[in-house]
């Protein structure tokens, strides 16, 4: 069998490169579907080579270097001979079904594609409303032309029906792990990752740990980053914002912190989460769709609402008791291990993929 796989749109091998998703990609993915599918082409959104990858993995490159959204649409075309190879399609979420779409409609070419999160409501919070617009008619689109879709939580697998096939994130569990001896510190630290935008709800945050005697770590790029540091230097926070950090320092960056913070407005099946707990850290996230799904409160991590005050007072809760810091990272470690292992998952996900084909 011969799979295809469509990236999202815009992505590539270098892109993967800069958010440290490349050694995840190759490392679980590309091994795993190479064991077990004859020939692999993978579309990229760049023109580019890639070194290092299973003998019988190739990348197809967009040699003419074609806008993202026009090349979506003409990537059957230009790579017909590849495209007609492929026994079926394996395409990254949403923006990612282009041309999958148009592989099932002119071709017969069967797809499977993941929805990660909920990206209509992602779009309106960060007031994207052309998007959301355009989301609105893609996604019914996709799914009817789809053979099955991965939804990574159980309410997007409610919408969508019987294509649905439950995958949430999955985290490598040996690379994220507890490190030995962590220092007690005066102020502790509290880490957060994610993009700086509006669905993180990083100012709400900020405003939370006002005269609160901690350390504030938020790892991530965006739009916000200078809004948020004018706002910390207003209330007295001491923040600290990494915005480039290579994935394979991340374990470190998880063991140095004392909780894990992700007050987000909107989630999906949270990568950053999943990590932290596998890191043996105690969370604590706002209760909305997805943490809901990872989280059991008070035992794997603890719930907040979206307002300073909840943010707050959990916070607090945790610093002030050590024991249940504790107790809270190790159940989230021993959680994550028997749910959400990487390598468990993908060979679910491969099992899906051969079926359609």
């Amino acid at each position: 069998m011969m799979l295809g796989i469509f990236l999202a749109s815009g992505e590539s091998f270098k892109e993967m490169t800069k958010s440290g998703q490349d050694i995840r990609f190759k490392k679980f993915y590309l091994k795993t579907f190479a064991k077990n599918f004859s020939r692999i082409y993978i579309f990229s959104f760049a023109n580019e080579k890639v070194n290092g990858l299973p003998q019988n993995v190739t990348v197809i490159p967009n040699k003419y270097r074609i806008h993202k959204y026009l090349y979506g649409v003409l990537l059957p075309f230009i790579n017909f001979s590849y495209i007609i190879k492929c026994d079926g399609f394996r395409a990254y979420h949403l923006f990612g079904t282009f041309p999958a779409i148009i592989c099932r409609i002119i071709f017969g070419k069967p797809f499977i594609f993941n929805y990660a999160y909920n990206y209509q409501e992602f779009a309106q919070i960060e007031n994207k409303k052309f998007q959301k617009i355009l989301l609105s008619i893609i996604e019914p689109i996709a799914i009817l032309f789809s053979k099955r879709v991965f939804t990574a939580t159980k309410s997007i697998f409610k919408n969508v029906g019987k294509k649905a096939v439950y995958l949430p994130n999955g985290v490598d569990t040996f690379f994220f792990r507890p490190t030995k001896n962590k220092k007690n510190r005066v102020k502790p630290i509290i880490l957060s990752v994610g993009r700086l935008e509006k669905q993180k709800n990083y100012e709400v945050l900020i405003n939370a740990l006002r005269t609160v005697n901690a350390k504030l770590l938020v790892v991530g790029n965006g739009s916000l980053k200078n809004h948020l540091k004018s706002i910390a230097k207003n209330n007295g926070v001491e923040l600290k914002i990494i915005e480039n950090i290579e994935n394979t320092k991340m374990p470190q960056v998880y063991n140095r912190a004392d909780i894990f913070v992700l007050p987000s407005l909107a989630e999906g099946s949270s990568k950053v989460l999943l990590e932290a707990m596998s890191c043996g850290l105690p969370v604590i996230a706002s209760k909305v769709k997805g943490p809901d799904e990872i989280i059991i409160d008070n035992v794997t991590g603890i719930f907040c609402s979206t307002n300073k005050r909840s943010i707050r007072n959990q916070v607090l809760k945790l610093i002030n008791t050590q024991s249940l810091r504790k107790k809270i990272g190790t159940e989230a470690r021993k959680r994550i291990v028997e749910h959400f292992n990487l390598s468990k998952l993908i060979l679910t996900e491969t099992k899906a993929i051969q079926k359609i084909i």
